[in-house]
């Protein structure tokens, strides 16, 4: 003898319950294994790179920051453009320079996310952001005013010296020195070479 039929109803949230406790042991197993990951690599002595929590928290950072902006559609090329000279202008900061930065950081898409959260058409990390008080990271007006002033805010910090300051928007000024021989990664001497080829 079978049981009482359920109604539509109750299958439809018990099988929502069910798929919700499935997602939330997925996730806490994920975040075990990044954080066991973690542990294993630091341990060892090795760099955990992209499995970083701090990575992961930027990166979740960023996203939120752009979900409350809810950014429906990408600003035209020439909207960018004329945001980009005008904050150059303003902050007294060369426009080439500017637009070169922009275009090597972002391609001048203001909705951007790179992989470690770094957001907009300039790419400003989360802290950044803060650290130059922008209340939303994701608008147009807010992101290039915030990178122009911390462009300049670097070529104050190496005294004028264009390509330290490039080192330091791409990688970070803790890694580039103000003085003395110039070391970087591979990937920031690209990147810096790149930006000097198109000014």
């Amino acid at each position: 003898m079978s049981g009482p039929e359920l109604p539509p109803e109750s299958l439809l949230s018990s099988a929502k319950r069910f798929v919700y406790r499935q997602l939330r042991l997925a996730l806490g197993l994920g975040l075990l294994c990044v954080l066991a990951i973690n542990y294993g690599v630091q341990t060892s002595g090795g760099s955990v790179g992209m499995l970083s929590l701090t990575r992961i928290r930027e990166r979740g950072s960023a996203l939120a920051s752009f979900a409350m902006h809810r950014v429906l559609c990408s600003c035209p090329t020439a909207t960018v453009e004329s945001t980009l000279r005008s904050a150059a202008g303003r902050h007294g900061v060369p426009f080439r320079l500017v637009l070169s930065v922009a275009r090597a950081e972002s391609g001048l898409v203001h909705s951007r996310i790179s992989g470690t959260g770094a957001m907009g058409v300039m790419q400003l990390m989360p802290g950044t952001a803060r650290e130059l008080g922008l209340s939303d990271p994701f608008e147009l007006e807010q992101n290039v005013d915030g990178g122009v002033r911390y462009l300049k805010q670097l070529l104050g910090i190496y005294h004028g010296n264009v390509r330290r300051a490039l080192a330091a928007y791409n990688a970070g000024p803790a890694r580039i020195a103000k003085r003395g021989p110039l070391s970087m990664p591979d990937t920031t001497r690209s990147y810096v070479a790149r930006i000097l080829s198109h000014m």
